[in-house]
């Protein structure tokens, strides 16, 4: 594979850092940036060639921040989507047993997620909320008595822990879906490539209340609609809309975009996958 650079949003160890290692292998360097529009910022400055950011999670929806930085002039291009199952796993420093486990930390929401887990496996255990799953495996590196609810990337992160428990999550189903940016449609992405078959268009019509009208216009099948507040906007309640269409080639969504255009209704193409 060629030498890559690809932005997540970290800290290393996170869910998101595991979704790009699957994507992109461990012979790509990688870029942890602390926000969401940072991974858009450095794609966009192309000081990386590729970014990775959380689009949607099964039981908590669209990823607000995701779509705020869809709404800049160029936001850069998805080439690709990539489906991770939370899997949360119990680790613990090395010749730590579970019986020697007596608290365990993480982030809230993951301590949230295998309570059913916790509360058979480890009753007893005293539970500590920390800043994300990687700051508690990181953590627990120095305590012959804890352990960490994180994500198994987080072995290969920080050398010197091994999984106790895996699949420890109360859901069996939660699935994040993550978008692979690229600065533009040109950026070709290492093997295997999608074909093409969805795409993502960005419709900012002259009034809010007219969006079906302008979804008739695309007559594209439509999979999802996310919506953001239009800040640019002089008027009110005006939104921006992003709309995700599948099932279709790329000829057929560039003449849905110029049915669009020539109703004046502006649209931009934002992703072919």
């Amino acid at each position: 594979m060629e030498d890559f650079v690809v932005a997540f949003l970290g800290p290393p160890g996170t869910f998101c850092h595991q979704a790009a290692h699957e994507r992109f292998g461990s012979s790509t360097s990688y870029k942890s940036c602390s926000t969401i529009r940072a991974v858009f910022e450095a794609v966009a400055s192309r000081t990386v060639n590729f970014g990775v950011v959380p689009q949607e999670n099964s039981f908590f929806g669209s990823v607000i921040e995701t779509y705020d930085a869809f709404r800049d002039e160029q936001p850069g291009f998805v080439l690709d989507e990539i489906i991770l199952p939370v899997q949360h796993c119990l680790l613990a420093p090395q010749g730590v047993k579970p019986s020697d486990i007596r608290r365990i930390q993480s982030h809230e929401q993951a301590i949230g997620q295998c309570r059913t887990f916790l509360s058979q496996y480890f009753p007893s255990a005293s539970l500590e909320k920390v800043s994300s799953t990687a700051a508690a495996a990181e953590a627990v590196l120095k305590h012959c008595d804890s352990a960490a609810i994180c994500s198994r990337i987080c072995t290969v992160v920080f050398d010197g822990l091994q999984v106790l428990f895996q699949n420890i999550q109360d859901h069996q189903n939660n699935r994040t879906r993550f978008y692979v940016l690229a600065p533009d449609a040109t950026s070709q992405l290492p093997l295997p490539r999608p074909i093409s078959s969805k795409g993502l268009i960005r419709i900012l019509p002259t009034d809010s209340r007219r969006i079906a009208m302008a979804l008739a216009t695309l007559s594209l099948p439509v999979s999802r609609i996310d919506r953001r507040p239009d800040t640019k906007s002089l008027e009110p309640f005006q939104d921006v809309y992003f709309v995700e269409v599948e099932e279709t080639d790329v000829g057929e969504v560039v003449q849905g975009i110029q049915r669009l255009q020539s109703t004046k209704v502006e649209a931009k193409l934002l992703g072919l996958w």
